[in-house]
């Protein structure tokens, strides 16, 4: 078998070409746009990242001032100075010491760091002057408990002691971790001859760092970095990049931010001397600018997404609404194919749908009208051939009646004769002069037949008897083929009592049965050479006219033509012990076309 060949849908192929059309256009169109505001927006991305870096870079190094500034006001300060050369404190009274100290206050004015935001520590939050005997004197941006002052000052005499020993003469400052959230910065005081007279100790907090850098570790990748001009580490944030890439970052110096590679990565790189022997880097990847760029587009970026989805979806509905003339003409297509032939399109705006609807409604009405005129002329074949069947029991029923009364009359010359002869004339009337219709009601058909047994009964005296039984009146107010019964039970005296030796038995039976009307026909005749059902029809035999089974042949054949082929006769027989023949027809009310149930 030849495999089918594979259709496509013409809905979905202009469906298809269309948003692959659309969507090419839009996403090249997409492209173009947001490539073009990305080049301008680059320039802008760029200056932004640097002006990020040198405004965080002076920042920083504004907070850092503050520590130079009070190197220079203690060089300034005649008493400071000399306490750091000649004064010491076992010589000083009270007095004086108190007078240093508010001195060393006033200089230092520790409470004037201007911290931005609120909630932050100071970026100092302690000062100490040490003499090179190991004197000293503090101050303190927060008030402390004795046991604290104790301890904070055991912690900057011991760094003070540490640096002592480990001073060389090349390298008079240092930076010490005072605890997990501080450093400590000692830078020395020189008098007016260079020769250090003395060191100032700070304690510079990690979040005040922090927080100034805050924006910078904002960006993935980012670090900064304090060193001291030697390159040794003070403290930063994502320093790992920083320290792999160390050695080459502390060759390279520029005013400006500047790109470099750090470590294999490109960075925009910001290199800054902040005071206090402190070098500060500041890196933020080069692929941050992109994504910064990205957050820039991204709003065009969503709403040509969702242009491109409404006019997606537009375009689908424009299809569907154009092309619901082709799903309509395939539905009514289907229904030609059912037998609906008078199905119709509707009217269409578009000029070639218009013309397809007026071409199809004009074929249907054609394929219509040919359909009832080939309908009409098979009704009126069925008629007439009903008419004829009829026409062929007629004879055959009128020449047995003859026989009957021709017999009665050599036999005896009895007034009966005359009942005999007025029953026939009824049978004659009913067959003849009756309303035209092929259908009479049950009730009116059993007086057929009792005419017919009546005579009949007559001529075979007592070795004829019958019955008619009836399960409710009412059924015989229902229609039947006219002289089907009367057919049947003549069939039965016929063929099965006449040859029948003894007294024969026609009993007739009306009943109900689920969704039918049953007449049961039986007789103790002779029956039918055959056992069991008969089929129907009969065949006929060559050359026996007595037993051609015309009438009942006939009689299953208007039936069926009547009421379909789910009714009609059904003969069973039990050769010499008689016959049944059953009726089935629906209940039918006269109405044309119309049944009960």
């Amino acid at each position: 078998m030849a495999k089918e060949k594979r259709r496509y849908s013409l809905r979905n192929r202009m469906i298809g070409y269309n948003l692959t059309l659309m969507i090419s256009v839009v996403v090249l169109c997409g492209i173009i746009f947001i490539a073009s505001v990305g080049l301008i927006l680059g320039s802008y991305v760029q200056s932004d990242i640097n002006f990020l870096l040198t405004a965080t870079a002076d920042s920083m190094e504004s907070g850092i001032s503050y520590c130079s500034d009070v190197v220079t006001k203690v060089r300034k300060s005649e008493l400071l100075m000399d306490y750091l050369v000649e004064l010491k404190d076992e010589t000083l009274s009270e007095e004086e010491k108190s007078e240093l100290k508010k001195e060393f206050e006033k200089q230092v004015s520790i409470s004037s760091q201007s911290i931005p935001g609120t909630g932050i520590s100071p970026l100092v939050e302690k000062v100490y002057l040490f003499d090179n005997e190991g004197h000293y004197l503090n101050s303190t941006y927060y008030a402390m408990t004795y046991a604290e002052i104790e301890k904070s000052n055991r912690a900057f005499v011991e760094i003070y002691e540490k640096h002592q020993r480990s001073m060389s003469g090349e390298k008079d400052y240092g930076y010490y971790p005072l605890d997990e959230q501080s450093i400590c910065l000692l830078f020395p005081v020189l008098d007016d001859r260079m020769e250090q007279v003395g060191s100032i100790l700070y304690q510079i907090e990690k979040s005040a760092l922090e927080y100034t850098m805050q924006d910078i570790v904002k960006y993935e990748g980012a670090f900064w970095s304090l060193c001291d001009r030697d390159g040794a580490d003070v403290y930063g944030q994502n320093t790992e990049i920083f320290t792999e890439g160390k050695e080459a970052l502390l060759e390279k110096f520029g005013s400006q931010p500047f790109s470099t590679e750090v470590a294999g990565k490109s960075f925009n790189l910001h290199r800054r001397s902040i005071g206090m022997n402190l070098e500060l880097f500041i890196g933020i990847p080069q692929n941050q600018f992109f994504t910064l760029i990205f957050d820039s587009i991204k709003v065009y970026a969503v709403a040509i997404a969702l242009i491109a989805a409404a006019a997606c979806i537009t375009l689908i509905v424009l299809i569907y609404r154009m092309t619901k003339p082709i799903t309509d003409v395939t539905d009514k297509l289907r229904e030609v194919k059912t037998g609906k032939f008078d199905t119709k399109l509707p009217e269409y705006d578009s000029t070639e749908f218009h013309e397809i609807s007026r071409v199809f409604n004009e074929m249907t009405a054609y394929i219509d009208n040919l359909i009832k005129q080939v309908y009409e002329k098979q009704l009126s074949i069925k008629d007439m051939e009903m008419k004829f069947l009829q026409t062929q029991m007629n004879p055959h029923f009128m020449f047995n009646v003859l026989n009957t009364i021709a017999l009665q009359a050599q036999l005896d010359g009895n007034q009966e004769v005359y009942r005999m002869i007025s029953s026939f004339s009824q049978l004659i009337q009913a067959k003849i002069y009756r309303d035209k219709s092929e259908k009479v009601k049950i009730c009116q058909e059993l007086e057929y037949v009792n005419y017919y047994l009546y005579l009949q009964n007559y001529r075979y005296g007592d070795r004829l008897q019958y019955e008619i039984n009836i399960q409710d009146e009412k059924l015989t107010d229902y229609y039947i083929p006219k002289l089907c019964i009367q057919l049947i039970v003549e069939n039965a005296v016929v063929h099965g009592i006449e040859p029948l030796i003894g007294k024969g038995l026609v009993r007739v039976n009306i009943y109900e049965d689920a969704d039918a009307l049953c007449i049961d026909t039986e007789d103790n005749g002779v029956g039918f050479e055959q056992s069991g059902e008969i089929i129907l029809p009969l065949e006929q035999k060559t050359g026996d006219k007595s037993h051609n089974h015309v009438g009942l042949n006939n009689a299953h054949h208007i039936i069926r033509l009547m009421y379909g082929e789910n009714y009609g006769i059904r003969v069973f027989s039990a050769p010499g012990e008689g016959s049944k023949i059953c009726i089935r027809i629906p209940f039918d009310d006269g109405k044309t076309g119309e049944t009960k149930g």
